[in-house]
């Protein structure tokens, strides 16, 4: 059947995933916003690439069987919930951040990769502001791959200020800003009003977590029942858990939150895949979920 097709994550398959990916954002997306569409499926491709490339780096996975295929099932959902450039974009840097922390297991250069860690999740930070919540994760990961100390906080913060300086060097530039200090209190006080006044806060509407309730639910399951018969593969699970959690909140607080759930997706759909491939009713069950991502009905937005 189709899925055996994406059985390898090789060049083949993998151009075969991006460009039915491109026929669903055609299909989903409207055409006057065509070169932005463009622009966001390059960044989710760019996200896929980085993902692939750090699941195969820290073996977080067995085999990295199936991984073009969840590119074309997450688009299905990807392409009918509402997206920001922005937004997308963040989480491809938060990922460079993730990747830093996974990366903590290996003893060559630590301060480094620290250093990597916050600047990288400082970019996250200023394209997304809501992306401060995922300092759960990033503490986390350090604890557990590394290490937490005032030192190592320190060079964190260097990074994160090394970011800063650019960010506002480019701004300077390209704006003509003046940095003064009531140019920092009016960013501040336009945070808090954008997302104070965010009405998807505890948002009620079934539609709009019905997709992070369930992933959640199907992540847990596979995540405990596949948890690790050693050490190092059982601290891998714990942060895996613990970055999926913590984006599983942005459910609550904004609206563009399903690329955020990218990257556990992926770990989650090879798990499960490997597992029930030789079962024809998963086999249908997957070309249904294809099938019914191809047909263009908003069915998960406000």
């Amino acid at each position: 059947m189709i899925i055996r097709v994406f059985k390898f994550t090789k060049l083949p398959q993998v151009i075969a995933a991006i460009i039915i990916s491109i026929l669903i954002m055609l299909a989903f997306k409207n055409i006057d916003n065509l070169v932005a569409e463009i622009y966001s499926l390059s960044l989710l491709v760019a996200i896929f690439f980085l993902s692939l490339f750090i699941i195969s780096k820290n073996s977080i996975l067995k085999n990295n069987q199936y991984i073009s295929l969840g590119l074309i099932i997450f688009c299905g959902v990807y392409f009918k919930m509402p997206s920001e450039i922005n937004i997308t974009a963040s989480y491809l840097f938060l990922l460079l951040s993730i990747r830093k922390i996974y990366s903590l297991k290996s003893k060559k250069n630590q301060n480094k990769k620290l250093f990597d860690i916050g600047f990288w999740y400082l970019i996250s930070i200023i394209l997304n502001p809501v992306n401060l919540f995922f300092i759960i994760t990033i503490l986390t990961g350090i604890f557990i791959f590394y290490k937490i100390s005032p030192v190592v906080v320190l060079k964190i913060v260097a990074g994160m200020l090394g970011a800063t300086l650019i960010a506002l060097f480019y701004f300077d530039l390209t704006e003509n800003i003046q940095l003064t200090q009531d140019y920092f209190i009016d960013i501040i006080d336009q945070i808090w009003i954008a997302y104070s006044a965010n009405d998807t806060f505890l948002n009620q509407n079934l539609d709009h977590w019905l997709f992070a309730s369930i992933s959640l639910l199907i992540f847990l399951y596979y995540s405990f029942r596949f948890f690790g018969n050693n050490l190092g593969e059982r601290i891998k699970n714990l942060f895996l858990i613990t970055f999926f959690i913590n984006s599983i909140l942005l459910s609550f607080v904004i609206n563009e939150y399903s690329i955020f759930l990218f990257f556990p997706f992926l770990v989650t759909l090879v798990k499960i895949i490997s597992e029930l491939k030789d079962n024809l009713f998963f086999e249908t069950v997957v070309l249904i979920a294809i099938i019914l991502n191809s047909y263009p009905y908003n069915f998960l937005t406000n």
